[in-house]
């Protein structure tokens, strides 16, 4: 055998146009960012800003001050249903040379080529981008699904995946086949997930509602409610000793199976008056001497004020339906399809982010980041800053948008941000939060100003 012909072989998702799009990562760069100052507000003291340009040029521009400074990114890239993209800039070959490769190439293949070659030079330069704890957040339908998950496990690493998040989009939906597409994913993967702080929730009214009993602690603690030392599902991993009850009975589970805590523990709390004896006739405790069923059960207090950590956000949500995106657009007047709500990016950003983080969106369409990024500053007094990117793509001809004289989705993103910043102000007006933002055009190197 040719020696040539036994290179390494390794895992990695093959598509037409791979070559270009991975050449593409590293190319020169042939355009730069100019401003827009008429375009902006507040432009000369705001941190935030608004690009108008292919991603991947601006990705680029951005590689040279942004590289290892942003905290979150949140992109919402299309979903390859079928329509045509609008990002095809390098790799208008990939259709010919697909169709090069005769008979078998057929147009399903060809689509996804196409959205892999489009994707994969973005997603690479996005990850210069990132802090070495920075995430970036994907919504996908099933379309690409199983292609972006290659190809972040690819550029990410696939130890670096942090979850695929299942949201519900709709639940009143009748389309489809055999089944009703009612949910899209959130693909989350970190520059490196061994430096992303773990991630909680506040405790849900469901549990907190559990905490009803008071004793002397109350000021300092909180309620509490009562949660047995001796679990049935627990077989093995903890202590099996006697404990002394107030009566003298001293008390052991049934089958040898352990305790919630250790001796020590236990003798701990009991000094701190976190324990509870309570007689009992159903009590599954055995006399430690006789074997005989005991007189005693033993439960220990789990205090609300303690839990400071609380719950560590689920893997699915039904809270973030596609119809709260449409209400937020109605009420700001702005003509758009197809937006994520505002409280699911802020969701996402409260998790990643704090203090003066900046967080980027590439794929902005209609800027809800942007909303979302304002709207968290507004109730936690964050200083977040936003970087959206858009495309100036044209509104469809004499469609709504274009009625109401938005020539581009950009102009649709930067109204959208005005009138977002004004109705924020009005509910928190004793807000500091940046309402600002700066605008900027890629523009190719050596062009007019």
């Amino acid at each position: 055998m040719n020696e040539q012909t036994c290179a390494p072989e390794r895992f990695l998702l093959g598509f037409v146009g791979r070559r270009a799009a991975m050449e593409a990562v590293d190319a020169p760069d042939t355009m730069r960012l100019s401003e827009i100052p008429e375009d902006g507000v507040l432009h000369s003291i705001t941190n935030n800003l608004y690009i108008e340009g292919d991603c991947l040029d601006a990705l680029r521009c951005l590689r040279h001050s942004h590289a290892g400074r942003i905290r979150m990114i949140y992109i919402d890239p299309p979903y390859n249903t079928g329509g045509e993209l609008m990002y095809h800039d390098r790799f208008r070959q990939t259709i010919s040379a697909y169709r090069g490769l005769g008979a078998a190439a057929d147009a399903y293949g060809q689509q996804h080529s196409a959205w892999c070659a489009m994707m994969y030079p973005r997603l690479a330069i996005a990850r210069e981008l990132l802090t070495d704890d920075g995430v970036i957040f994907i919504s996908i339908g099933e379309q690409e699904l199983h292609t972006l998950l290659f190809l972040c496990d690819e550029l990410y690493g696939a130890e670096n995946r942090i979850t695929l998040f299942s949201r519900v989009t709709k639940k009143s939906s009748n389309n489809g086949e055999q089944f009703s597409p009612c949910v899209d994913y959130i693909a989350a993967y970190a520059r490196n997930a061994a430096l992303v702080p773990s991630y909680t929730v506040a405790l849900p009214q469901e549990i907190v509602s559990r905490y009803k009993k008071t004793d002397a602690h109350l000021s300092r603690r909180g309620p509490y409610q009562e949660v047995s030392l001796f679990m049935s599902s627990l077989k093995h991993g903890g202590s099996h000793y006697p404990i002394t009850c107030p009566d003298g009975q001293r008390v052991v589970p049934p089958d040898g199976k352990p305790w919630r805590w250790n001796e020590q523990r236990l003798l701990q709390a009991v000094s701190e008056e976190r324990v509870v004896f309570k007689r009992s006739t159903r009590t599954p405790l055995l006399d430690a001497s006789t074997g005989k069923r005991a007189h005693w059960n033993i439960y220990t207090k789990m205090y609300l004020g303690e839990r400071s950590d609380g719950l560590h956000p689920k893997n699915f949500s039904e809270a973030f339906p596609n119809t709260l995106a449409s209400h937020e657009l109605r009420r700001l007047g702005i003509p758009f399809d197809f937006a994520k709500p505002v409280n699911l990016i802020a969701y996402l950003a409260k998790l990643q982010t704090s203090g003066e983080d900046i967080i980027l969106d590439f794929f902005s369409g209609s800027a809800t980041t942007a909303h979302a990024v304002m709207q968290l500053n507004a109730e936690d007094g964050g200083q977040r800053s936003f970087i959206m990117v858009q495309i100036p793509e044209p509104t469809a001809p004499g469609g709504t948008a274009q009625k109401q004289g938005y020539r581009t989705i950009c102009d649709i993103g930067k109204e959208r941000i005005r009138r977002a910043a004004k109705q924020i102000a009005a509910a928190y007006p004793e807000s500091t939060f940046d309402s600002g933002f700066r605008v900027l055009r890629t523009e190719p190197i050596g062009g007019e100003t």
